[in-house]
């Protein structure tokens, strides 16, 4: 590190001991900050300047009327609105002169509201809507921030004409509310007392009905055990017809055979006789008893059921009236009011029916009790007569007259037949008797269930209505109508500011900057850095002489000039952050500030002084082309999202992306780890130039003498020609011209002669592609939205181009500098061989000037004698001794 310094400090004494070179020094220092100062003062604060952009405004709106609305003109609200408003500078105009503005760049943008606006946006009020349309024209050609920013301001003025709009509607039906709130704040109070007179005539009827139906609902129970009671009699009825059945018949079989044998059993005929009158008058007599017994039983079913219609007709009036209450109550205007009375209304029909199928269940039982009562009689006259004729047949059994016995049994006989087909038709009697039961049993069950439904609906009613009475007693307590009233007679505009414009944005700014300028200052403070070492890398001389110093090696000269340029650039980095801070430019953490710009400064100078001194011409260039990448690829101004994609790939590699977020961090304020971050990456771009600086450049070295001394050629171009390193030669081709010059000259020769032949179509072949493959991409480019790819294939093909021409000179230069060896002496290769020894570490198992003999001389080259042997052992020796000397 010693020559290092000592080269530094040679550096320094040179620049101090010429007053111009320090003048020189300071501006280089000074006039790149110059151009972040002027960029960051002229983008202080921009947009309050926006009201200097004139505007042409016209307005041609004639207005409307509309009966729900009344007079609207949109165009002189909004005229008015803009003559109190100073965003953008309107002028108000005729439509011609407007447009004549615009397309003239007088005015930026023009705005026309046409003659039926007003017209159109009253159509929402008649159903017939039509969209009303603003004109807008605007220049782009003037400006490409202009538009956005007019842009805006239309934007602006259309949001307001709508808020206009929703406001005057608002007002409308807020001003017809404050009518209706007072017409209504009226007949509050007597509408409230109304309503509760309602509702307690309606608890009250709901009182009364619960006590109908709960009677109501006693009285079908005791109707259902009736019909119970009637059912069992019926079938006692049954059974005991059936018997009575079967022993007339038996009385019947009695007298056939006494028929049969009355001559002989006369005797017998009178006891079977009186046997079977006996047996006659007893199951008469039972069968009346029984069917008297059921008959009571129906009617008294009847009678019950009766009665059930009758209280459940009552219940049903009771349902009605309270249904009239509640329909010419105020509830009756409310959802849950029409629900209540709509649910009464059906249980009254549902009652309405049950009360029809009972009368009509009634009418049947009373039918089957008279059927009943009928056959009781039937069987009674057919009982006596047959007893009439059982005592007639004894009486001629007394009498001896046998014929007449014979003719009295007959009738006897005929009778008993007569009673037997009555007591048939009981059983069909009973059946219908049940049927019917069983009827007047579904209905009463059906009634006793709509009957205990209609007391579940009234229990709700009666919930409902206290309700409704407590929400009303509440209501008046606690001043709500009161108020609503306050609230209907609300400012109308008031309200319509408020329909207009519901809801407000609170904004929280995040790291807050003083200023749009502070905002921009990372961006343009690394371009004036990155320019402020590019102009380092063009004013001062990249190559180190060797005066006053010995023994310096090609590193120890890079490092010692770029310790001198690392230093100017920490210079540039204070005075334009200084430059910078007077402006106004805000910094969250002061020392940070200085610190960090003097690290991206030492960054970019690293990489510029790399390129520039590694390629010589070819990486000026190259760092030309980083400059333009890095101005939209760093996201300095826009967000690289709103980039192509092409910039969005290159954003992460691009040295000035880390050094805007880091300044960014010390501006406005830091974050996590977000700094370090930015600084590790800043530091591994710096590492990157120095490998490329310390370790490629000596393979280029060649190269760069090449472009240079065709650049010198010219007497136009500027040229440095490398001191560090001069012109290396491959081990192998000094040994080949140490061995045998004459085959190493006749070799080189030959190929120049190849090579000079195929030069000229080469250099015109790769011109030829150099043209016409940009001029095919150029027509491609007119077919395709893939204008950045077109363009970097554009680039890449051109830097191909470029590199196939520089590589043919350096073939052609390498040839002509092998001819050069080949005619030089012994003294002239050893000096090549010493020269190239101070940079790079010399050969263990050779030192060529000891092998070439004496450093006073070389035999002449076609007489050499004697070197033969000795260069051959020398480049046998030398085979492997240094891969990369070869």
């Amino acid at each position: 590190m010693k020559h290092v310094f000592q080269v530094f400090a040679r550096d320094i004494r040179r620049i101090l001991a010429v007053p111009m070179a320090v003048v020189t020094v300071l501006g280089i220092c000074a006039i790149p900050a110059l151009y972040s100062w002027f960029n960051v003062a002229a983008f202080w604060s921009p947009y309050d300047n926006t009201g200097n952009l004139r505007v042409a405004v016209v307005n041609e709106d004639r207005g409307a009327s509309s009966s729900a609305i009344g007079r609207l003109n949109i165009g002189d609200q909004v005229e008015t609105s803009l003559h109190d408003n100073h965003q953008l500078d309107w002028t108000f105009m005729g439509r011609q002169q407007a447009l004549d503005e615009v397309r003239s760049g007088t005015s930026y943008a023009a705005i026309i509201i046409p003659v039926d606006f007003s017209a159109d946006l009253m159509t929402i009020t008649t159903g017939d809507f039509r969209q009303p349309k603003i004109e807008y024209y605007v220049n782009e050609k003037t400006s490409p921030i202009t538009p956005r920013i007019t842009d805006t301001g239309a934007g602006t003025l259309e949001r307001q004409i709508n808020s206009q709009f929703v406001s005057t509607v608002s007002k409308t039906a807020v001003e017809a509310m404050s009518k209706a709130a007072g017409k209504a704040s009226a007949h509050a109070d007597a509408a409230r007392r109304e309503t509760s007179n309602g509702v307690d005539k309606a608890l009250d009827g709901i009182d009364d009905a619960e006590a109908k139906l709960d009677s109501l609902i006693a009285a079908v129970n005791d109707g259902s055990a009736k019909v119970d009671e009637a059912r069992v009699s019926l079938s006692d009825i049954s059974g005991k017809a059936t018997k009575a059945q079967t022993t007339l018949n038996s009385g019947i079989a009695s007298i056939s055979d006494a028929q049969n044998g009355l001559t002989s059993l006369s005797s017998s005929l009178a006891v079977k006789s009186a046997s079977a009158s006996a047996s006659l008058s007893a199951g008469s007599q039972q069968a009346n008893t029984v069917i008297g017994k059921a008959s009571g039983t129906v009617l008294g079913a009847k009678d019950r059921a009766d009665a059930a219609a009758a209280s459940a007709q009552e219940a049903v009036d009771a349902n009605a009236a309270i249904v009239t209450t509640l329909k010419d109550s105020e509830f009756a205007g409310t959802d849950s009011g029409k629900a209540l009375i709509a649910e009464l209304e059906q249980r009254g029909r549902d009652g309405h029916a049950a009360v029809d199928a009972m009368r009509t269940a009634s009418a049947n039982v009373g039918n089957s009790a008279t059927a009943i009562a009928g056959a009781a009689d039937a069987i009674d006259s057919a009982n006596q007569s047959t007893i009439t004729a059982l005592q007639r047949s004894q009486s001629a059994l007394g009498g001896t007259a046998t014929s007449g016995l014979n003719s009295a049994l007959g009738s006897f006989s005929a009778s008993a037949t007569t009673l037997s087909g009555t007591l048939a038709k009981v059983g069909p009697a009973v059946d219908e008797a049940n049927t019917a039961l069983d009827q007047l049993d579904t209905t009463l069950d059906r009634t006793t269930k709509a009957l205990e439904g209609s007391k579940r609906s009234l229990a709700e009613t009666r919930t409902t209505l206290s309700n409704i009475d407590s929400d009303m007693n509440a209501a008046s307590s606690a001043d709500t109508l009161d108020r609503l009233r306050s609230s209907l007679g609300a400012s109308p505009d008031d309200v319509a500011k408020f329909v207009a414009s519901p809801t407000a944005l609170e904004t929280h700014t995040v790291y807050p900057l003083n200023s749009y300028g502070s905002a921009v200052a990372p961006m343009f403070t690394n371009l004036a850095l990155w320019i402020g070492a590019f102009t380092l890398a063009m004013m001062v001389h990249l190559e180190v002489d060797d005066e006053g110093i010995t023994g310096l090696t090609a590193n120890q000269k890079y490092l010692g000039r770029w310790l001198l340029l690392a230093v100017l650039s920490c210079l540039q980095a204070v005075i334009t952050t200084t430059g910078n801070l007077v402006i106004g430019v805000q910094a969250a953490n002061l020392p940070a500030l200085y610190l960090t710009t003097m690290a991206i400064g030492v960054v970019y100078v690293s990489i510029i002084y790399a390129l520039c001194i590694s390629f010589a011409h070819v990486g000026r260039g190259l760092t030309v082309l980083l400059t333009v990448l890095q101005v939209p690829g760093s996201s300095g101004m826009y967000p690289i999202e709103m980039m192509p994609k092409e910039f969005q790939r290159l954003y992460p590699f691009l040295p000035i992306t880390h050094g805007n977020n880091a300044l960014r961090e010390t501006i406005g304020g830091f974050y996590g780890d977000h700094y370090w971050r930015y600084l590790t990456t800043l530091a591994l771009f710096a590492a990157a130039a120095f490998l490329v600086g310390m370790t490629l450049r000596p393979y280029l070295n060649n190269l760069n003498t090449m472009v240079s001394e065709r650049f010198a050629a010219t007497d136009l171009l500027a040229a440095e020609k490398p001191v560090a390193i001069h012109n290396r030669y491959r081990l192998d081709q000094l040994l080949r011209a140490l061995n045998d010059s004459e085959e190493f000259h006749a070799g080189i020769t030959r190929r120049a002669a190849r090579f000079e032949r195929l030069y000229p179509k080469l250099k015109r072949g790769a011109l030829a592609a150099g043209i016409i493959l940009p001029i095919g991409l150029t027509a491609f480019s007119m077919t395709t939205n893939e204008k950045i790819g077109i363009l970097l294939a554009w680039v890449i093909w051109i830097v191909a181009i470029i590199t196939f021409l520089v590589g043919i000179e350096f073939i052609y230069d390498g040839i002509r500098r092998q001819i050069r060896l080949g005619n030089m002496d012994a003294a002239e290769l050893r000096d090549v061989y010493r020269r190239q020894r101070l940079h790079r570490k010399p050969l263990k198992s050779l030192d060529l000037l000891n092998v070439t003999g004496p450093a006073s001389g070389r035999t002449p080259k076609h007489s050499a004698a004697g070197t033969g042997t000795a260069t051959k052992t020398a480049a046998g020796a030398a085979a492997g001794a240094s891969g990369k000397e070869a």
